[in-house]
């Protein structure tokens, strides 16, 4: 396209070859904050009975029970926690989703007592044995079976549950992705056991615990997700949960599962219009919007790499653009608007 040139696009990135004068378009990927609705969003953690190998004792059948009655256990399954917070992604509109690991901010509510609580540790004492409770966002009773024995093993408590989701670039068709593309799990946590002696002196499989630091447990999601456009700039996304886990007990290793959903909403940015034209013989001027404060003009000599650089020349304000002269290059010259 000879002589000046302008152009408009809904996708945000706006990308030009200045020296020959070529304006094309592609989706722009920008970070968005996603803001959870906590009343619509959880997860459970799921123990099936299973058979383990105790030390001094051999294999025990363990079921993870209700432990928010220390007088009575069940079967009725995992506990179910609420998740709060906030998502960070990396999103083009209805073309592509990135999830930034480490950039969360989820967790999981304590919303229930239980056993043990930490008010009540004595560190003096080599097994503890108290039996009030404070709040948790999951715990078990640990029940275990060994011949025609059945008896108590520990109770245990999550707290301060941290969650994260993790991706490479994923691929949005027709207002969803697939299912094992992310990662979910708790990336941080700390665990409270309160181990007790078995019966008939077999001593005490596992071990008490304060403030311990569970390991990070975050694998595939074998789950897929959706995003709604609600119109506007506003987003809806659904993010479900299926993925494995597993939690240790100081060698005593329990898997498991973890299912929910997470639903947020987001905002996309409003994709501002690039303009391009020449500047005399040896200079191009580049224009967009004084409002599009989120946006930083980048600049790179070929699309066949990533290696955008942050135009450092600084805009002045003309009428309502910014501007900014940039002396044109002996070869191609691309340029784009991205979103902070």
């Amino acid at each position: 396209m000879k002589g000046n040139t302008k152009s408009h696009t809904r996708l945000g990135v706006v990308v030009v070859i200045a020296s020959i004068h070529f304006v094309s378009c592609m989706a722009k990927a920008s970070l968005v904050t996603w803001t959870v609705d906590s009343s619509a969003s959880s997860v459970q953690l799921t123990i099936p009975d299973q058979v383990v190998n105790v030390t001094n004792i051999g294999n025990i059948t363990v079921r993870m029970r209700d432990a928010g009655n220390n007088n009575a256990w069940t079967d009725a399954g995992g506990r179910r926690a609420a998740i709060q917070g906030t998502m960070l992604t990396d999103y083009a509109d209805g073309t592509s989703i990135r999830f930034v690991s480490g950039g969360h901010n989820l967790s999981a509510l304590e919303q229930v007592n239980l056993r043990p609580s930490p008010a009540e540790w004595d560190v003096a004492q080599t097994n503890y044995a108290g039996t009030g409770t404070a709040p948790a966002a999951f715990g078990a009773r640990v029940r275990g079976t060994y011949l025609f024995l059945t008896f108590d093993v520990a109770f245990l408590a999550f707290r301060n549950v941290r969650l994260d989701v993790a991706s490479e670039i994923v691929p949005i068709t027709a207002g969803g992705f697939a299912g094992s593309q992310t990662r979910f799990g708790i990336s941080s946590a700390t665990a409270d056991t309160d181990g007790l002696e078995l019966p008939l002196s077999l001593g005490q499989p596992a071990p008490d615990l304060l403030g311990a630091q569970a390991p990070p447990m975050v694998d595939t999601n074998s789950a897929a997700g959706t995003i709604q456009n609600l119109g506007g700039s506003d987003r809806k996304l659904t993010y479900n949960i299926s993925t494995p886990i597993s939690i240790d007990l100081q060698g005593m290793i329990l898997t498991g599962s973890a299912a929910g959903q997470i639903v947020a909403y987001g905002k996309i940015l409003e994709s501002p219009t690039l303009r391009i034209w020449r500047v005399g013989t040896d200079s191009v001027g580049v224009a967009w919007p004084a409002s599009a404060t989120s946006f930083l003009l980048e600049q790179n000599p070929t699309l066949s790499t990533t290696n955008w650089t942050t135009v450092t020349n600084s805009p002045v304000i003309v009428d309502i653009e910014k501007q900014v002269i940039l002396p044109s290059s002996a070869g191609d010259s691309f340029y784009r608007l991205r979103g902070q």
